[in-house]
């Protein structure tokens, strides 16, 4: 297991990763305050969601759905005070991570792949072990929390507001883009690119 995490975390760094992180980044930006909902709303929808797909138990969305889930993300995170806060920066979280495990191809490394070949007969170990993956895939995203969260107030308080707009921008421009169709050219080049 520990290979496992290690791997992700490894994998977190190639360019095939920015699928995921990317969303969850800017997911995590846009919810300005409410960090917390918002990553355990990302980490465990994309969790959850990969090992559905890998393990042919379900996934497979349509483009045009993980387009709309992004879209829907941003639309929660800039209406979140009419929905309640928590509640919206979590399901936004959910939507994001969802999406962006519909639209990742991991770049597969010896104990992913043994994984990967694993998967569909595991059951619920199966899930766990991609929960210890994705732990290290989205060590960067927690990394970032965890500096956002020691941050001097005064400075968050400043740097929020800019950062959230920027969120929801990527956000918005992602799920624009996916549903124009330009989601598998830039998947392919950048798991070119981490090769």
């Amino acid at each position: 297991m520990f290979d496992l995490l290690i791997e992700g975390f490894s994998s977190a760094w190639l360019p095939c990763s920015l699928i995921v992180l990317v969303p969850g980044l800017a997911t995590v930006m846009a919810a300005g305050d409410r960090l917390p909902g918002a990553v355990a709303g990302f980490a465990i929808s994309a969790t959850l969601l990969s090992w559905l797909r890998f393990a042919g138990r379900g996934g497979g969305w349509p483009v045009i759905i993980a387009a709309l889930a992004l879209i829907g993300a941003v639309v929660l995170l800039f209406t979140r005070n009419r929905v309640g806060e928590d509640l919206a920066a979590t399901a936004a979280g959910a939507l994001a991570g969802g999406a962006a495990a519909e639209l990742w191809e991991p770049c597969v490394g010896l104990e992913f792949g043994r994984l990967l070949n694993e998967l569909p007969d595991r059951g619920p170990t199966g899930l766990a072990m991609m929960a210890v993956f994705m732990a290290g895939v989205l060590g960067p995203l927690i990394g970032f929390v965890a500096i956002v969260g020691v941050a001097p107030e005064w400075l968050r308080d400043r740097v929020q507001p800019v950062l959230s707009v920027i969120g929801g921008v990527v956000l918005a421009v992602m799920g624009l883009a996916t549903a124009a169709g330009l989601h598998d050219n830039v998947v392919s080049q950048l798991f070119q690119w981490s090769l």
